[in-house]
Parts: C-alpha cells; sequence; structure tokens
C-alpha cells in the first residue's frame, strides 16, 4: 500500500512538472524568428516594414533597414513594452504579425505575400487575401509540414520569415513588376504625355509613385492616405474617388488637375533642373524626403520600355 502512495505522489508531481512546463515554455515559433537591423535589406526588411505600417507605424516598404525604419522599429516596441532598441527581433516580430485569412485585405497582407514570393510564388503584392493569396499559403504549408489551412498563423510566419534568405528588394526593373505595377506606370506615363510633360517629370512621377505605394493604387495608406501617390482627402488632394482614379491622382500629381488647387510638379519653379528626389519632395512633402532616389533607375527602366505609352488627355 505504502509502495502503491509513493507512485501515486511521484506521478501527481510528473503531471504537475509538465503542466507547469507546458504553460511556461515559450512557443516553439519565436526562437527562429529572424534579427533584422540597420543595413539589412531584402524581403524580410519589406515584410517587416509592411507590418509596421499595418500596426500604424508607416515606413517606406522598399527593402531597406534604413533611419526611417528603424525609428518605426522604435515606435512600435516602446507602444508594445518592448525593449526600444530599434532591432527587430523575434520578439518584436512575434508582436508585430498577426493570423491572416482569405478575405484580409491591407499592409499585413502584402507582407506576407512578399514572404510568399520569396518562396517561389508569383503574387501581386495588393494587400488583398484573395483565393490566389489562399492557395499559395496552402502551397507553402504542405512543402513545409505545416497544417494546410489556408491560415497564416504563428508558425507559417516564422517558417516563412525564418528560411529561405532574405531575397531582394521588390520592383528594382521593369522585368521584377507586376502587370498591375506596368499597367499603373504606362497610365503615369500617358497622363505626362498628354499634358506635355517631358520624360524626365516622367522618371519623377514613377519614382515617386513606386516610393509611396510601390505603384500599386491602393485603398489605404498613413492616416487618410490613399492611391499611386498616397494623396490625402484632408490635405486637398480630391475626394476618395478622385486620388483613387490613376487618371486623376496622376494628373494632380503633374499639377494639371482641375479638381485640387495643391501645386503639381509643373508648378515648381525649376524642378526640371533639380535632382528627382527634390522634385518629388517638392511636390510630396514627405517626412522621408531623401527616400524617392532610391527609385530612379527602376524608373529611367520603366521609361525606357514603355515611352510608347499612349497619351491620355
Amino acid at each position: 500500500m505504502r509502495r502503491l502512495l509513493v507512485l501515486l505522489v511521484a506521478l501527481v508531481t510528473l503531471a504537475a512538472t509538465t503542466a507547469t512546463l507546458a504553460v511556461t515554455a515559450a512557443p516553439s515559433y519565436a526562437a527562429t524568428y529572424p534579427t533584422l537591423s540597420s543595413g539589412a535589406t531584402g524581403a524580410n526588411v519589406t515584410s517587416l516594414q509592411y507590418l509596421l505600417t499595418s500596426r500604424g507605424f508607416s515606413t517606406a516598404a522598399d527593402g531597406a533597414f534604413g533611419t526611417g525604419t528603424r525609428d518605426a522599429v522604435v515606435a512600435f516596441q516602446s507602444s508594445a513594452g518592448l525593449a526600444a532598441d530599434g532591432v527587430a527581433g523575434p520578439q518584436t516580430l512575434a508582436a508585430l504579425v498577426r493570423p491572416l485569412r482569405e478575405g484580409d485585405r491591407g499592409p499585413a497582407v502584402q507582407a506576407l505575400q512578399v514572404q510568399l514570393n520569396k518562396h517561389g510564388s508569383t503574387l501581386d503584392t495588393d494587400g488583398a487575401f484573395g483565393p490566389a493569396t489562399s492557395a499559395a499559403v496552402r502551397s507553402f504549408q504542405s512543402g513545409n509540414g505545416l497544417g494546410a489551412d489556408g491560415v497564416a498563423g504563428p508558425a507559417t510566419w516564422t517558417t516563412l520569415l525564418g528560411t529561405g534568405g532574405g531575397g531582394t528588394a521588390p520592383g528594382t526593373t521593369y522585368d521584377s513588376l507586376s502587370e498591375a505595377q506596368k499597367a499603373n506606370a504606362r497610365t503615369i506615363i500617358g497622363v505626362g504625355r498628354g499634358a506635355g510633360v517631358p520624360e524626365q517629370g516622367w522618371v519623377v512621377a514613377l519614382a515617386t509613385s513606386m516610393q509611396e505605394s510601390t505603384l500599386l493604387n491602393i485603398d489605404y495608406g498613413d492616416r487618410d492616405s490613399l492611391g499611386l501617390f498616397q494623396q490625402r482627402t484632408s490635405q486637398g488632394w480630391g475626394t476618395e474617388a478622385q486620388i483613387l482614379d490613376p487618371v486623376a491622382s496622376s494628373k494632380a500629381f503633374y499639377g494639371v488637375a482641375p479638381h485640387t488647387p495643391n501645386p503639381g510638379l509643373l508648378d515648381i519653379a525649376g524642378w526640371e533642373s533639380m535632382s528627382v528626389t527634390r522634385a518629388a519632395q517638392a511636390v510630396q512633402r514627405s517626412a522621408y524626403p531623401d527616400a524617392y532616389a532610391r527609385w530612379e533607375g527602376l524608373a529611367r527602366d520603366v521609361v525606357a520600355h514603355e515611352s510608347a505609352a499612349p497619351a491620355i488627355p
């Protein structure tokens, strides 16, 4: 009888210890997130930037971990009660990601799409979790021994971010752009041609749109920013419908739109002799004025491929 009691006590103790470990152990995925810091580049940084924007800490999704990204990381860490060191390590990334499923929209979905493309998918990073994104998630999950439920939960996120390398910054050449991005580029060039804007103006507009929206006509942004150029209704750029019209928003950027009194590129004295960054900043008045220069090479490549785009009056 005494032996039986000793055995029962031992079993109870073992069960209690196991339960305690199960409760207190950190989730296994947290240890496999990468650590991203100043100077890092690639798809993981792009996803980090989209995730920060999705949490209200807007930063350009250019795939380069610069000062703007570090500031956004610090601000997010402070808001989340994390050590505000500006380094996006496992704890920060685990706090940034959230489960995503079909029907979701926004920059967090763009972060997911960037990761799926890093692993071989060919999705438009449009921020819409539709059937194509769902199929890509299921395919990735099946190929990595995860439950193929189509929901991007913690295990899926950590496997996406923690494997496959950093990739490259999105859209660095014309051939790397999606069809949607190319179509928007043709619209921007066509509007410029129709307004008599010289090619240098097309370059400025394309670099600006790539920085602001990755050449996608997105229906969200920082505060009330929308569209190809992230124009804001509260700043007099027009109604939401006008800003989300690629032709109207392009005209507004060039300064030939009847619906807004805001000065556009053609209203800036001497813009033709300015650098791409200075000319773009004169119109946009961005918090990150040096960022536009990053896209000048891409913009010139786009113009070389799409210079015959028909004029849009």
